[in-house]
């Protein structure tokens, strides 16, 4: 009975023809991540501060306690969102504050909250640096948006546009936040590999020190660092995913699998987390690098 039920939760996997699959894709596919990954937030929006803010707020703000010097200081906040890290911007320097996002989703939220301190702007948060002339920022912050942009782009147009004795701070999910649960939906996928539909190009940082050398390698000074984790336990494989979605944390995951194969791909996608299940429930650990500095 134990072999049928092992048989039952572990049906054949193909991770050579997934393999290929993934690589084909990421080669061969347009260039479309930042439009599914957009779609996602526009969708998560309404619930997002709930969903995420409320659950990491007191990283967001760890990270802004590490910056070196607010106080009058007029700052841009890049990948702001439902713009949390944006309004305690402009409370900690007593000025307006640019959010920039290129989720009109996420900004319709953030408008309602702050617009009374904050200016919001739509955009692409490179493209909107790469406009601004050298040396007129006096401080810049990047909240859970980094790796979802370009890094060392973005990097480089920060110590571009900053102002000398101008500070910098960001905070992301790492490469490896979330593995657990991205290794239960790679086995899902394994199970059917045409199922696989889009590949997401994605460009998370593996740790805080590499966050900082990045920073340093454009001549930014590194002030503070940290890197950590944090579990949020849910009851069962399809609240695990809900979850997933609503915080934006595996945005644009949900147009991975082929519209006609998606209910099921998921369905087994929540089968596999289940046989992970504890007493707790099941874990979604989210894993993060941090680092603050200034322009010398």
């Amino acid at each position: 009975m134990e072999w049928l039920r092992s048989k039952q939760n572990n049906p054949r996997t193909h991770w050579c023809r997934l393999g290929i699959r993934i690589c084909r894709l990421f080669l061969s596919q347009p260039q479309q991540s930042s439009d599914l990954i957009t779609a996602s937030y526009d969708s998560a929006a309404i619930g997002y501060d709930q969903a995420w803010t409320s659950h990491m707020r007191e990283l967001s703000l760890k990270m802004l306690e590490g910056l070196p010097t607010t106080r009058g200081r007029r700052f841009i906040d890049m990948a702001c969102g439902t713009g949390f890290v944006t309004g305690q911007l402009s409370r900690l320097t007593g000025q307006r504050v640019v959010g920039v996002d290129i989720s009109s989703g996420m900004l319709a939220v953030a408008e309602k909250k702050y617009n009374d301190v904050a200016d919001f702007v739509h955009g692409d948060i490179v493209e909107y640096l790469s406009c601004l002339p050298s040396g007129s920022v006096d401080g810049i912050t990047c909240a859970w948006g980094l790796g979802y942009s370009q890094p060392m782009k973005l990097a480089s147009q920060i110590a571009r546009v900053l102002r000398p004795g101008g500070v910098w701070g960001i905070i992301d999910n790492s490469l490896f936040s979330l593995a657990g649960v991205m290794w239960a939906s790679l086995q899902a996928f394994a199970e059917n590999p045409k199922a696989l539909r889009h590949v997401l190009k994605v460009r998370f940082l593996p740790s805080s020190h590499i966050l900082a050398t990045v920073m340093r390698t454009y001549g930014l000074g590194v002030r503070t660092q940290f890197d950590g984790s944090k579990t949020f336990w849910v009851p069962n494989g399809k609240a695990a995913i809900d979850k997933l979605m609503a915080t934006g944390a595996a945005a644009g995951f949900e147009f991975a699998a082929d519209p006609q194969l998606h209910d099921s791909i998921f369905e087994r996608f929540a089968q596999i987390l289940d046989l992970k299940r504890t007493s707790s429930g099941v874990a979604i650990t989210h894993r993060y690098l941090a680092a603050t500095g200034s322009k010398p």
